[in-house]
């Protein structure tokens, strides 16, 4: 039983367009409302996709990015911060972080696409 649950959260971490689609059809039965569903599914399998493309980055060039992702997300929070201060002068830390977890989402999302096709063609021609 312990191993079915360790295969299924690394099949969940490595396949996070999956998990998506679960969250996002779990929260339609729930809320009945489409954009609330999506939202609900970008909230809770953004940090997967985060995990995801470290996984593909190492599995693929070999190398490890953690420290270079980490930069990456505490530079688009602290941009989203400076723009939050200059538009509006006061900052609400809870909308700026939906707005940075939803634009992290966004980005690790296009990231994992990418890797994903690089990973395939990679494995095709390096034989």
């Amino acid at each position: 039983m312990l191993n079915f649950i360790i295969y299924f959260i690394g099949f969940i971490i490595t396949v996070p367009v999956i998990a998506t689609w679960i969250v996002y059809l779990i929260s339609l039965k729930i809320y009945n409302h489409k954009w609330k569903a999506f939202h609900n599914a970008v909230n809770w399998t953004a940090i997967l996709y985060i995990i995801a493309v470290n996984t593909l980055v190492s599995e693929v060039f070999g190398i490890s990015f953690f420290g270079i992702v980490l930069v990456i997300l505490i530079s688009i929070y602290t941009i989203i911060i400076i723009v939050h201060w200059k538009i509006y002068t006061e900052v609400l830390f809870s909308k700026a972080f939906k707005l940075f977890w939803r634009i992290c989402f966004l980005l690790f999302s296009i990231f994992y696409i990418c890797l994903v096709f690089v990973g395939i063609y990679l494995r095709i021609f390096s034989y």
